[in-house]
């Protein structure tokens, strides 16, 4: 027997804070052959509503026939017309967490979310690799230039990425003797882009950094750096290789560039504290410009190079104790390297963190401790860890359990660990501050033992255990909000 499908698909509009519940027309979502079918109809009052949810940018659709990230996801673009697009997916029977039919799926729209095609991934670090001479660079005045040579005989052409919100007409390029041009402000870090000539998407051929498109063509990749790495002297070696904790150590991949005076490696960093060494002809050596090092707990030591405002751990007392450790999830355990030093009232240890949640403990004379100080911890089964939040940009709080004597939340963001974070009582209020990076997030609370959802979270999709979560979308400005 075929199975039906039923989708529910809930608009929140705020209004006065006034929530209001549209259904979608049955004509826009229906099953047949097997298929899922999507009408996508701009004379259909919910046209707005389902553009934002798929994530789909008008002018593509309409004009270039691009349905982004879809395509990698099993979508299809069936028909278009000026007025309206039809998109299909095959549903696949074989899914048993799905019982079409019987369980509504609750759609949550939300602006700028990383579900739209393009938005960059979290990156520890990169580097750029043109064919040529670069064809994407930063002048003078920090402004990144795109450049496409050649197609002089063309009349328009645009530039598109993730910077614009894959935008096919706010970034127009303008004409050289040789190409095209266009200059964009752009913060470090990592960026997908294409080129439109006269409607026709290309990547960038001069570049060697590609990611797929879904489309069966490419994304290009581009890297704008916030730091490069010096090495005076040495010009008698044959090669040196930068290696650190931001490349799990890779031997072979960062060579650096031989100049007059030494060698040098531009790249773009993620903020937080990486180690690296140098590796000249085979010879590990620590970098002699760098006074800043660190023993990495294998009986060796690295150079140090940090990004942001540091974390001062501070652990009150002890006063009798002769070694005391900062160890956690930032520094993968190491016993060793962040010896802290003693003050009038304990023991401080500075270290810059990017933002995150992040686990950790002190270890006195051998001794593993909690953070006496923090009552924000991580449980999972019997092991206990102190938790330090950067920049903290989600308050999860659970109303109306001035009874309760234990409460946690755990979710996607901590691949459901159970019980997973304690929650503190404030108030009659139980909350937890933590930083979630742009994206999708499945959660719910534990209250005594019991797993609950969010009482004040209407947004809700299924699971395999027909019980539920509660979803929560991070957008790119709210992840930022407190740095």
């Amino acid at each position: 027997m075929r199975k039906l499908l039923t989708y529910c698909m809930f608009f929140m509009l705020v209004n006065f804070l006034l929530p209001e519940i549209a259904y979608a027309q049955p004509t826009i979502v229906k099953v047949d052959d097997g298929k899922l079918i999507i009408t996508i109809d701009k004379r259909s009052h919910e046209y707005t509503n389902l553009i934002m949810y798929f994530g789909l940018n008008e002018d593509s659709l309409f004009n270039y026939r691009n349905i982004g990230h879809l395509a990698q996801e099993g979508w299809q673009l069936e028909s278009l017309s000026k007025k309206k697009a039809v998109i299909t997916k095959e549903i696949m029977e074989e899914n048993p967490d799905i019982q079409w039919g019987n369980q509504p799926l609750f759609f949550n729209f939300e602006e700028n979310s990383s579900e739209q095609p393009g938005y960059p991934g979290n990156v520890a670090y990169g580097i750029n690799n043109f064919n040529k001479s670069p064809t994407v660079f930063e002048n003078n005045d920090d402004v990144t230039v795109f450049y496409l040579p050649q197609y002089t005989n063309n009349t328009q052409v645009f530039l598109s990425g993730n910077f614009n919100d894959w935008s096919t007409g706010t970034t127009p390029m303008q004409k050289t003797d040789s190409g095209w041009i266009a200059t964009v402000k752009l913060k470090p870090g990592k960026y997908f882009y294409k080129f439109i000539v006269d409607g026709k998407w290309i990547f960038d051929f001069n570049n060697n950094l590609r990611e797929e498109d879904g489309q069966g063509s490419y994304n290009s990749t581009y890297y704008h750096y916030n730091y490069t790495f010096k090495l005076n002297g040495l010009t008698d070696k044959k090669q040196i290789i930068l290696a650190g904790s931001f490349n799990n150590w890779n031997e072979k991949e960062l060579r650096m560039n031989k100049t007059q005076d030494g060698w040098m490696l531009g790249m773009y960093l993620k903020e937080g504290t990486h180690s690296y060494k140098y590796i000249a002809d085979n010879n590990w050596m620590l970098d002699p410009g760098n006074p800043l090092a660190r023993p990495d707990g294998m009986g060796n030591t690295n150079s140090i190079i940090s990004f942001g405002k540091p974390t001062v751990f501070d652990l009150d007392g002890y006063n009798d104790a002769k070694v005391v450790v900062l160890t956690g999830t930032f520094n993968n355990w190491n016993t060793s390297e962040l010896i802290m030093e003693k003050t009038e009232t304990g023991w401080q240890v500075p270290f810059v963190l990017a933002p995150g949640n992040y686990e950790y403990k002190f270890i006195v004379d051998g001794t593993w401790i909690l953070d006496p100080r923090n009552p924000l911890a991580i449980e999972i089964g019997k092991t206990q860890n102190s938790i330090k939040v950067i920049s903290a940009n989600k308050v999860f709080e659970l109303h109306n359990m001035p009874n309760a004597k234990e409460v946690y939340i755990t979710g996607s963001f901590i691949g459901w660990a159970e019980p997973g974070y304690k929650m503190i009582k404030m108030e009659n209020v139980w909350i937890f501050p933590c930083f979630l990076a742009a994206g999708k997030y499945t959660y719910k609370f534990v209250v005594d033992g019991q797993w609950i959802l969010d009482p004040d979270n209407n947004n809700i999709e299924e699971n395999e255990f027909g019980s539920g979560n509660c979803v929560i979308w991070i957008s790119p400005e709210t992840e930022f909000i407190d740095k």
